[in-house]
């Protein structure tokens, strides 16, 4: 019987994750989630720190004064991983791992953190033709079908990358306060998708895991060949060998990488660029570690 793929993200887990940051995984995670899965409590007067997102404007044009709501922490925190099944993630990642394979162990280590901490995990996939949705549980039966589903779905023949459906379709389907974790490429999401990231950090807390492309050029590997799959076509050795058309293309990564970076800085959305399969556990570990940081000091 084949290896399952959460047993495959346990495994890979405890072999990248140190002595130090193991204590991570085994049960002080909760505080990674904190902001997600609470239930409204109370109105107190608003205080310099205090969430914007948090503001009760009614009950503020009531009182003229500017009110937020306080919450409660829920036993059961929900968690939802918007995964970018397109066809630009069964390409191959700056590591040379594939990109779905690095998706699929980001992934599976928000389950195998939630499973820890008794949350609940759901998931939002696919593309306008094809949705994919499956609810929030935390058996291992459902978070081995939700890594399943992400990897069954992401092959060179699905869509082409659309970001902005698939925000929209997240916010559409998810109404209760969740810890969202968007896995995609380098390219997305899009600096067309600001108001879009906007409207979700008002309801939701969000990470974003973008995973490195491999060089398009690949100019050492000439033996090879190298085929965009979002336009399948071969791109010819003359053009992988041109230094000028290799300093446009790093440029213009560099251009748009930073952009996005600079658009979810302005959010205050947490995220990370990995590298590939080989980086991406190591990655979330001190993505994790800085929120928890940070809700420390909160």
């Amino acid at each position: 019987m084949a290896t399952s793929l959460l047993t495959r993200v346990k495994a890979q887990v405890d072999l990248h994750t140190s002595n130090r940051a193991r204590g991570l995984i085994q049960g002080r995670g909760r505080s990674l989630f904190k902001g997600s899965g609470e239930d409204f409590d109370d109105l107190k007067y608003y205080q310099p720190g205090d969430k914007i997102s948090d503001i009760d404007w009614k009950a503020t044009a009531r009182s003229g004064e500017p009110l937020i709501r306080q919450f409660n922490e829920e036993r059961v925190r929900h968690l939802s991983i918007v995964a970018d099944t397109s066809s630009a993630m069964a390409a191959t990642a700056a590591d040379g791992s594939s990109k779905r394979d690095a998706m699929i162990l980001a992934a599976g280590m928000i389950c195998f953190l939630a499973q820890k901490n008794g949350d609940l995990v759901g998931m939002v996939a696919g593309s306008e033709q094809r949705p994919i949705q499956l609810p929030s549980r935390s058996s291992d039966g459902h978070l081995e079908l939700l890594l399943r589903t992400a990897q069954q779905a992401t092959t060179t023949a699905a869509a082409p990358a659309d970001s902005s459906w698939l925000l929209e379709r997240a916010f559409r389907v998810t109404a209760r306060p969740t810890l969202m974790t968007l896995i995609t490429d380098e390219a997305h999401p899009t600096v067309e998708d600001f108001s879009l990231l906007r409207r979700l950090t008002t309801r939701h807390d969000l990470l974003v895991i973008r995973i490195a492309d491999a060089d398009p050029l690949q100019a050492a590997a000439l033996d090879h060949d190298v085929v965009d799959v979002e336009d399948p076509r071969e791109i010819p050795s003359l053009v992988r060998t041109s230094k000028r058309v290799a300093h446009d293309v790093a440029a213009y990564r560099e251009a748009r990488r930073d952009g996005i970076s600079e658009m979810l800085d302005r959010l205050h959305i947490s995220h990370l660029l990995t590298q590939g399969e080989s980086t991406v556990v190591e990655d979330m570990i001190a993505l994790l570690r800085s929120r928890e940081y940070r809700h420390a000091r909160a």
